[in-house]
């Protein structure tokens, strides 16, 4: 028997494919029986830094993972954003705040023609409101309509609302200088900013997919699954 270097450990008869060693030479070298017993966090490392669960499938034997210690090499090389500061502003009345996104382009064209819709979310109520689009570039047709039915119900003006910036919203903002509306922009590539309304519009098209599968419809009227799902959030 010898070690990884090459150096003997010990000497012994062959029988059946397996060496007989006595206990006086066990004794004389002990380390021709000894073993290691290898960390969670070395299995970790010559495993290529994957997952527990995964090592456990991979070895024979089951191993624990000391929860409270982090690797840090792997927050390193697999971490695909540095985390976001919660830098929300809450508000306390309706139209103080409102956040604007647009969904699309739909796979199909709706019974109505259209293939995107923009959606309204109040961030005091989290009330929201969606409006079928053809063109994405409708969006100020559709903002002007909208914003002279909140304040009319609601009995006061619309302060501030948040979009990505779209080219949709391009033309919007000229339009929102002159009503005197703030127009908040999210830096790009931070969805994580608008996360409210972004989690409605995953919530929206998986109730809309939903309802669509369940009622057995052609697909041309997911546009109307969509728009019901208002009465769902």
């Amino acid at each position: 028997m010898k070690d990884y270097l090459g150096n003997v450990l010990h000497r012994g008869p062959l029988c059946n494919d397996l060496y007989n060693f006595s206990v006086l030479l066990a004794r004389l070298q002990p380390q021709a029986l000894s073993s290691i017993q290898i960390s969670a966090t070395l299995w970790h490392r010559r495993l290529g830094h994957a997952s527990f669960p995964v090592i456990n499938k991979v070895i024979s034997f089951p191993i624990t993972s000391n929860k409270s210690s982090i690797c840090s090499h792997c927050q390193m090389a697999k971490s695909h954003a540095l985390p976001f500061s919660n830098s929300h502003i809450s508000v306390s009345k309706p139209l103080e705040l409102l956040y604007s996104d647009v969904w699309g382009p739909a796979p199909i064209l709706s019974t109505t023609g259209a293939r995107y819709y923009i959606s309204f979310l109040d961030d005091s109520t989290k009330f929201l409101w969606l409006f079928s689009l053809k063109l994405k570039f409708d969006a100020l047709q559709f903002f002007q309509k909208f914003q002279a039915a909140v304040e009319c119900q609601f009995n006061t003006k619309i302060k501030a609302i948040q979009t990505d910036w779209g080219g949709e919203y391009h033309s919007l903002n000229h339009f929102l200088q002159t009503q005197g509306i703030t127009h908040r922009v999210t830096c790009p590539y931070t969805h994580q900013k608008v996360d409210a309304i972004e989690r409605r519009h995953r919530q929206i098209v998986e109730v809309g997919l939903a309802l669509l599968a369940h009622s057995h419809l052609p697909n041309i009227f997911l546009g109307r699954c969509l728009l019901n799902c208002c009465l769902y959030h």
